[in-house]
């Protein structure tokens, strides 16, 4: 009797399971349809200067809109010297088909430090709770793990022999074969969002002191400047120091293409960085002349999603490929 409801529970809950997992793939593949049917764009919150609008770990959904079409009021998100921004429109000024932005985010006491030019933008028009967390979460390595054992499940389920009876009790080979399908368009379903979902920053800007009992927010700002030297086969690119707290994020980013060649993170009190020969630059025996840009970013140690809201860029590292090999120099 027991083997019995043993065998009747694991059956209800398969098919349980299989019902979950249809209803998950149908539900993804319409998002994704509409997602690029209509270019809508998830956009991850990982700073609270929208807040209580949108606060850090919601997703918002975005649309591109173009100048003439951006008002005051507007939550818009642009990309600055390569990093996404998303924060209030306090003016627009158009100048034909371009406008000049001024945005502030709503926790900010103070309006961003620089006026955005742009032709168009992403536009919020709606935001989901908590959906970052778990975006982020599901897009991570335990988040795919977890994924790929429910996958693996789901095929079990599905191809596992019936219980005794005979044929007459098994389930339909096209009924299998409409699950697998299933199965598979919720895996790519579920892929699309994950791949476009953008992180914005909606950066702090406020400043701050400490004085007596009282504190304000900390903004952290990039480095002020980056200089270069170059040896035969070598570039060392070195920056000014911000804060002791700070460790910095660098990018070495291909000028002709712009692909990211590499990332680094530094830490400690270290700030230089050098590049070698092509186990850094890659492959560029026989291009010719290749440029790179070094682009820095200041990160508090102890909490490394605060980050400047912008990067410092050293323009440029000149790569010279020649047959046996390649020279590297400064050009500034």
């Amino acid at each position: 009797m027991s083997q019995t409801l043993v065998k009747r529970s694991l059956r209800i809950s398969g098919q349980v399971l299989l019902t979950f997992g249809a209803l998950l793939g149908t539900a993804c593949l319409v998002m994704a349809i509409v997602g690029a049917a209509y270019d809508v764009k998830p956009l991850i919150f990982r700073s609270g200067s929208m807040a209580p609008a949108i606060p850090a770990g919601w997703l918002a959904l975005a649309k591109p809109v173009d100048a003439p079409a951006m008002k005051a009021g507007d939550i818009v998100s642009v990309r600055s010297e390569g990093t996404r921004i998303t924060h209030r429109i306090k003016a627009v000024e158009l100048d034909g088909d371009t406008a000049v932005l001024t945005l502030k985010g709503d926790a900010n006491e103070v309006q961003d430090a620089h006026p955005y030019r742009v032709k168009s933008a992403d536009r919020v028009f709606f935001a989901v709770p908590v959906a970052g967390y778990v975006l982020s979460y599901a897009s991570g390595p335990i988040g795919v793990f977890v994924t790929g054992l429910l996958a693996a499940l789901l095929v079990w389920l599905m191809f596992r022999p019936a219980g005794g009876g005979g044929g007459a009790r098994r389930a339909p080979k096209q009924r299998r074969a409409g699950a697998t399908g299933v199965l598979l368009i919720a895996a790519v379903a579920l892929s699309v969002p994950v791949a476009r979902a953008s992180p914005a920053w909606a950066a702090f800007s406020d400043t701050g002191t400490a004085n007596g009992s009282s504190l304000a927010a900390h903004t952290v700002v990039r480095p002020t400047s980056a200089s270069c030297s170059a040896a035969l086969l070598s570039a060392t690119v070195t920056w000014t120091d911000q804060d002791a707290r700070y460790d910095y994020e660098v990018v070495l980013r291909r000028v002709s293409n712009n692909a990211v060649v590499s990332t680094r993170q530094i830490t400690g009190s270290s700030v230089s960085t050098t590049y070698t020969g092509l186990s850094d630059f890659g492959l560029v025996v026989g291009a010719g002349t290749v440029d790179f840009n070094v682009e820095i970013r200041s990160k508090l140690s102890s909490a490394t999603s605060w980050q400047s809201s912008t990067v410092r860029t050293y323009s440029s590292i000149r790569v010279l490929a020649i047959v046996i090999g390649a020279t590297v120099s400064c050009t500034t």
